[in-house]
């Protein structure tokens, strides 16, 4: 037994050598074959409405010199102007109509939760995070799934791309401003993304074991990812997190630093059995970290939609049990959607659909709707927030003896 275990070890360590000089020729093809990550492009109305003037705005804009001069592409006989999103949010910035958490607001972080896998929670995540972008906000995207989906989606290559350190783990088992230094700049100027790593596995079991339950310096391990988080938001205005289809204390720690958790539920009878489980974690773990825990909104996302008799009659049932819950917009199934999620690259990057134009525009609708509606839900926590600090402020005023 001692000899079938040494042998084991020994293969395990050739194994990981040898997969060490693999990595290293992939790496040096890498700079060949490594895609550059771009935006759409589109015309000079297109920029004038995201950025929320008209298109002659735009033109006196650029002739007087107080806008850039656009890029020009042929078109036919004549120039076409073009843009990105990137130059929609600096035309934003310059005319004053650049979005933004409010003063006296502070960054709200919205979680993507979910016990089960398979719900669109990782696709409705990267999705959020580019509407954000486009939408003009300063956005940080955490993937916490050491499946790194949402890292490959912005051209990392986990473990090829990314070195040691380049995750939440330092973070979470070293010191919360260790995370600062795990921030990679996207192609989107204005969206951060912190990347994944299958090492990250690890700090599930790091942060399960007892000693680390004792660690003062850290705090307790479910919510040092809140702390980490205060070392860097002020930066941002929203943060977006994905989180594994588990509950580890990856999720624990998601879940704990959250103050918008968003569920997307499949409404199949698997599905809706588990919310139940869900929501009874949830309990547990507020009663466990009380002071520590800030969640002020759950809402229930339906994802995966169809119209069949059986999804119809579960709705009904979910809207029984959950509806002041429930989001008013569903996300639907749509093959522009699938083919994005397979394909790892969000909608909102597209230039062109692959399939029809009519499935290609029902999918944005629908997500555009979805994310309007959370990012409503952001705006309402700012709200809350303001009203709360000036009802603080004229409180400790009345106490205050004339």
């Amino acid at each position: 037994m001692q000899a079938m275990r040494f042998n084991f070890r020994t293969l395990c360590r050739n194994a990981a050598e040898r997969g060490g000089q693999m990595q290293q020729r992939l790496l040096e093809a890498l700079d060949a074959r490594h895609s550059v990550k771009t935006l759409p492009e589109f015309g000079i109305e297109r920029a004038a409405q995201l950025a929320g003037c008209t298109a002659n705005h735009l033109r006196n804009l650029e002739q007087r010199g107080d806008l850039p001069n656009p890029r020009l592409v042929e078109a036919g006989s004549t120039q076409r102007r073009i843009y990105n999103y990137n130059e929609v949010n600096r035309i934003r910035e310059l005319i004053g109509k650049r979005p933004g958490r409010p003063a006296g607001a502070s960054c709200v972080r919205v979680v993507f939760s979910n016990l089960k896998g398979g719900v669109a929670k990782t696709t409705m995540s990267l999705h959020f995070a580019h509407y954000l972008a486009r939408e003009g906000y300063r956005v940080l995207l955490v993937d916490a799934d050491p499946q790194a989906t949402i890292t490959g989606a912005f051209g990392f290559i986990p473990d090829l791309d990314l070195n040691e350190g380049d995750d939440l783990f330092p973070a979470l088992t070293e010191a919360p401003d260790r995370l600062a230094a795990a921030i990679k700049r996207t192609h989107w100027e204005n969206l951060d993304l912190i990347p994944a790593r299958l090492a990250l596995q690890y700090a599930d079991w790091k942060l399960s074991q007892p000693e680390e339950r004792q660690n003062d310096a850290l705090g307790p391990p479910p919510v040092r990812l809140h702390r980490a988080l205060k070392t860097v938001e002020d930066r941002y205005d929203i943060v977006v997190m994905d989180t594994p289809p588990s509950l580890g204390m990856l999720s624990l720690n998601a879940i704990a630093a959250a103050n918008l958790i968003l569920m997307p539920i499949v409404p199949h009878m698997y599905d809706i059995s588990s919310s139940v489980q869900y929501f009874r974690i949830l309990e547990q773990l507020c009663a466990l970290y009380e002071r520590e825990i800030n969640v002020q909104r759950l809402s229930i996302l339906l994802t995966k939609v169809d119209a069949g008799t059986e999804t119809l009659n579960n709705i009904a049932v979910i809207n029984g049990a959950y509806g002041e819950l429930l989001l008013s917009n569903r996300m639907g199934l749509t093959k522009e959607l699938q083919k994005s999620a397979s394909d790892q690259v969000s909608i909102y990057e597209i230039d062109q659909p692959r399939g029809s134009r009519d499935t290609y525009n029902r999918a944005i609708m629908m997500l555009d709707s979805v994310n309007g509606e959370i990012l409503l839900a952001v705006r309402q926590l700012w709200q809350q927030e303001i009203l709360s600090g000036i009802e603080a402020a004229e409180a400790r005023r009345a106490r205050v003896p004339a």
